[in-house]
């Protein structure tokens, strides 16, 4: 007759225990040494030994070549125990025996001594589910039991035991059993029954039996039948009706790339195929989890199959940290949210509808309510800003001195804020948190204009700090008015300030603090020869001043345009030479994460498009560069098979997409600004209430 593989291959040993290391170890000393308790409590959860180990220890006990860790397993004793039918191991199932009469009847029988072997030994199992009473009959005879007889309970639910109970024991925590042991103990069992198996078909089964050995056979003797003799993986996806791990990337995949129709056509093959999404949605959490383990602790990832693992590390290249992390916050909270939903389905597709909502904003995306701003422009023509008279305008066609920040003083990391000339260090990521997406929008209150400290000296400044996603820069500009605007960039909103610091103090140049702010000097036209003669570690190259003369060329057209239109990066022939505009147009467009962008914004690439290509770049982010190069490289090779990559490691002068990204923001802001102050309803209030504009923002 055929024999269950969970009952066949029950381990009769020690030697023969799969995993629970701990319960041996302690066991097998005690037996040794002759340390014996009277009563022992197994506990755990099902299929991890609880049973079979009691039955070791009974055998242990009570084998005829003495009390031993090892029995013989040829004697009558042994061989009754492992046939079930040895008269002194009584094995009671309390489900079924839980009431106090049950328990009197056992106890009666306690101090008779045992008929053939050398102890009585009581075997309880799911002894949790004895009556109240029971247990209070118990107590003393489990306390002080006669010296021929041990009691071994075993239980899923030890917290329903009375402490009383476990304390009068020894207890053993049986654990579940990794993935690594039941694959191994599988592919041994299968190798003894000659049959043919697929790798990834076992580690499947293990898997799916979430720690229980004897769940992992089960299944296997079920997949035995169901492929007609042979394990393959397909057959085991089908029967146990598991989700194919592929739709679960192609899902993030999808997601992260912001591909709609994808995510249109995934959800409706769920609906096809009428899939539990409540598994499909922890699918996703635990590949998420996987994904982000695999990033930062790679020693700590799941032994998943040759082919999964492939997949896994292709797809942990493509997504940052941060956006894991988003990813996984959503969709824990849609689990949560998932039995509060309509129907199953509809909780399932609004979470993924989040996560498409939600994603990350990449360096080059700006969102702006286009619908409030070309109302904006609809009422009112384009006119100057009502900070200060027309009168007080400077000339445009000052020039502009664009100055990068110093490498040794910015690192990639550190952010700085302005306040009245006073720099804070401030802990800011350059990339969006989850916070800022699903707990509240940041706000960053406005100062009141200062109308009255308009008029100023030559040697007078203004800050004009615009703080965004990726860091700061500095340059000194001339305004086309007197009134400066700061304006701080976050994730969802430009928020823009305007006001005139009460501290009319210079900053010297040559202060040790770090000066990485948009300094703006109201001069008037006849003090601009003295203060270049006052300040001559401040004149601007050639190439500044021509990028200058575009700058305030580019101010005079944004007048026609949007704040968006401004933010948007010219397209480039990407043909012939590098140029830094070149440059910053396509690694902006590319496909290559974050992180990878964030380094080359600091640097610039010269030589010929898809030849001899060499990146400069500051000597302090070479430790960064070291780990992100190749993928750098692979980019750039993906697209131009010829290119050459070199790195060269030097201070770069001059323009740099970092500097450009901001000038561009800093003119965005201040297009944002003039939009604003032209709304019919402000200039209102202004001129009929004396009010002043705090706060502005654009969402």
């Amino acid at each position: 007759m055929y024999q269950v593989l969970a009952r066949k291959y029950r381990p009769r040993n020690f030697n023969e225990l799969v995993g629970q290391n701990h319960v041996s170890r302690a066991l097998t000393s005690a037996l040794e040494r002759g340390r014996l308790h009277h009563a022992y409590l197994f506990t755990g959860t099902r299929g991890v030994g609880k049973t079979t180990i009691a039955r070791i220890l009974a055998k242990c006990l009570n084998c005829e070549t003495g009390v031993t860790s090892t029995p013989c397993e040829v004697c009558p004793t042994c061989t009754a125990v492992n046939e079930g039918r040895f008269i002194d191991l009584i094995e009671i199932d309390a489900a079924s025996r839980t009431k106090v009469e049950d328990t009197r009847e056992l106890l009666d029988n306690v101090p008779y001594a045992p008929t053939q072997g050398r102890f009585k030994v009581y075997l309880i199992d799911e002894v949790h589910m004895l009556s109240t009473h029971s247990f209070n009959a118990l107590l003393k005879t489990l306390e002080e039991p006669p010296e021929h007889v041990k009691f071994l309970f075993a239980t899923t639910d030890p917290q329903k035991l009375p402490i009383t109970v476990i304390s009068r024991c020894l207890q053993f925590t049986l654990r579940p059993l990794a993935v690594d042991e039941i694959t191994d103990h599988l592919g041994h069992i299968l190798q003894q029954e000659s049959i043919q198996a697929d790798q990834d078909a076992i580690w499947q089964i293990a898997e799916s039996a979430q720690g229980s050995l004897r769940d992992a056979l089960s299944l296997t003797d079920q997949a035995i039948a169901y492929g007609q003799g042979a394990i393959q993986h397909q057959d085991v996806k089908d029967m146990l009706g598991l989700i194919d791990r592929t739709i679960i990337y192609d899902l993030i995949l999808a997601i992260h790339q912001n591909q709609k129709a994808s995510v249109s056509e995934l959800l409706l093959q769920f609906r096809q195929q009428a899939l539990d999404v409540s598994l499909v949605l922890d699918q996703l959490i635990s590949t998420l989890h996987e994904l982000a383990l695999l990033q930062y602790l790679p020693d700590l990832s799941l032994k998943y199959s040759a082919e999964i693992n492939q997949k896994i590390k292709q797809l942990s290249g493509l997504i940052s940290a941060q956006d894991l992390q988003l990813y996984y916050q959503i969709a824990c909270k849609g689990r949560a949210d998932l039995q509060m939903a309509v129907t199953q389905e509809q909780g399932f597709e609004m979470t993924v509808l989040r996560l498409l909502a939600f994603r990350p904003l990449q360096p080059h995306e700006v969102p702006v309510n286009t619908a409030q701003v070309q109302h904006a422009v609809s009422a009112a023509a384009p006119q100057q800003s009502h900070v200060a008279p027309p009168s007080e305008v400077v000339p445009q066609q000052e020039s502009v001195q664009v100055v990068p920040p110093a490498a040794e003083e910015f690192p990639l990391d550190d952010d700085y804020a302005a306040d009245d000339a006073e720099y804070v260090p401030v802990s800011a990521s350059t990339e969006p948190s989850s916070d800022d997406y699903l707990d509240e929008e940041i706000d960053v209150v406005a100062a009141p204009i200062a109308p009255a400290s308009v008029e100023q000296s030559a040697s007078e400044q203004i800050v004009f700090d615009p703080t965004v996603e990726d860091g700061l820069f500095g340059f000194d500009a001339v305004p086309a008015a007197p009134a400066v605007a700061q304006a701080e960039s976050s994730t969802d909103d430009f928020l823009l300030e305007e006001y005139l610091p009460e501290d009319h103090a210079a900053v010297p140049a040559e202060q040790n603090e770090p000066e990485f702010n948009l300094s703006a000097a109201v001069v008037e036209p006849e003090s601009v020869e003295n203060t270049a003669a006052e300040h001559p570690q401040e004149l601007i190259t050639p190439a500044e001043a021509a990028h200058s003369q575009t700058a305030n060329a580019a101010i005079s057209t944004d007048r026609n345009l949007m704040p968006q239109d401004i933010l948007q990066i010219p397209v480039q022939d990407m043909q012939g030479e590098w140029s830094v505009e070149k440059w910053e147009f396509w690694f902006r467009n590319s496909q290559l994460s974050p992180a990878v962008q964030e380094l080359a914004q600091y640097g610039i690439m010269s030589g010929q498009i898809e030849g001899e290509s060499t990146f400069h770049i500051p000597e302090q982010y070479q430790p960064l560069l070291t780990q992100l190069q190749h993928t750098l490289e692979a980019a750039l090779k993906q697209q131009w098979p010829n290119t050459h990559f070199k790195v060269k490691f030097e201070d770069v002068e001059g323009l740099t997409p970092y500097t450009m990204q901001h000038e561009r923001k800093a003119r965005a802001f201040k297009r944002a600004d003039e939009l604003l102050h032209a709304e019919p309803a402000v200039q209102e209030l202004v001129q009929n209430f004396d009010a002043e504009l705090k706060n502005i923002q654009l969402k």
